[in-house]
């Protein structure tokens, strides 16, 4: 099992901008295409942006099913606000990568009327 401590990858233990959360989605590929588990591992992070989690693993269910990333992925030291966050961005993942073109439809419809 492969374990990504956060906090090696953000500035003063917040993970903001989409931007940083690229290095550790990158990690979590590599080490997932080698077969391994993968364990993202919160601990001391204060801040974390939907943003961000976004980038870092909404992003994973592009090209893996959730069924694949409930058995490879699990997480370390979630406080309630990230494992919140974590479940909102997950739950939007897997609708927005289920049919992208009804998803954007439905987001359209919504904003412009």
């Amino acid at each position: 099992m492969t374990t990504i401590l956060i906090t090696d990858f953000v500035t003063l233990n917040q993970g903001v901008t989409p931007d940083e959360g690229t290095p550790i989605y990158e990690r979590i590929v590599e080490s997932l295409n080698q077969g391994e588990c993968v364990c993202l591992d919160f601990t001391g992070i204060t801040l974390m942006t939907t943003a961000f989690l976004n980038v870092v693993i909404g992003t994973l269910y592009k090209d893996y099913k959730s069924e694949q990333l409930k058995d490879l992925l699990s997480f370390k030291g979630l406080n309630d606000d990230i494992a919140i966050r974590i479940k909102k961005v997950t739950d939007t993942a897997k609708l927005f990568y289920a049919d992208t073109q009804k998803f954007e439809s439905e987001i359209d419809e919504i904003i412009n009327g």
